[in-house]
């Protein structure tokens, strides 16, 4: 129970000045957005959304990205980085300067996701918190599935067709049909693709 109130404390704030443009918004285990972007001029200074540890600050899949631990099992990732100001290992303050916003697939901005023992999760559920509130916290610690490491596996049923009816390859960038939402979703998303495999290093 402490670990559920210690996450409940957990307040977060906007890593940059701009909107959301893009809502967190998965679709079963592969489609969709995992977390929530920002709009940013390129260059602009990104804040630390919490306090804490950084525990990832470096590049992943060519996508520069900084994760905060402000306590255990829970984890603050902010992505779509021109540059990194920050090394592993570094305790840093809510507020502080941690990288400069960049650009990812054309769109301008700063992608920022949470997690909770490896789960994605709403960063809105964390945002602008007063008090200590146990049934949010509930809903974190009960989140929904872990994101994707591969496509491995997707669709069980396919693996015992013969391989005259197995579908041409797609292409690895390959947008998925739930992907967009209301227009909120948009081509700069392709790129968390790039993490399903390489997640567990943040």
């Amino acid at each position: 129970m402490f670990v559920v109130f210690a996450i409940a404390a957990v307040c977060l704030t906007a890593p940059v000045n701009g909107p959301i443009i893009a809502e967190y918004s998965p679709i079963g285990q592969y489609g969709g957005h995992w977390g929530i972007d920002y709009s940013a001029v390129p260059g602009n200074s990104v804040r630390a959304p919490v306090s804490g540890v950084v525990t990832f600050a470096a590049s992943v899949a060519g996508m520069k990205s900084v994760t905060i631990q402000p306590v255990p099992g829970f984890k603050v990732s902010m992505s779509y980085l021109l540059e990194v100001r920050v090394a592993k290992g570094d305790r840093v303050e809510k507020g502080e300067v941690v990288a400069l916003s960049g650009i990812e697939d054309g769109v301008a901005g700063v992608h920022l996701s949470t997690r909770l023992d490896g789960r994605y999760t709403d960063p809105v559920l964390q945002m602008g918190c007063k008090s200590v509130d146990v049934t949010r916290a509930l809903r974190l610690v009960t989140p929904p599935q872990p994101y994707p490491r591969s496509r491995a596996n997707r669709n069980t049923r396919r693996d015992f067709r013969s391989n005259t009816h197995r579908s041409s390859s797609r292409g690895r960038d390959s947008v998925s049909p739930g992907r967009a939402r209301r227009g909120l979703v948009h081509s700069g998303r392709r790129s968390m693709a790039k993490t399903r495999s390489t997640d567990h290093l943040y």
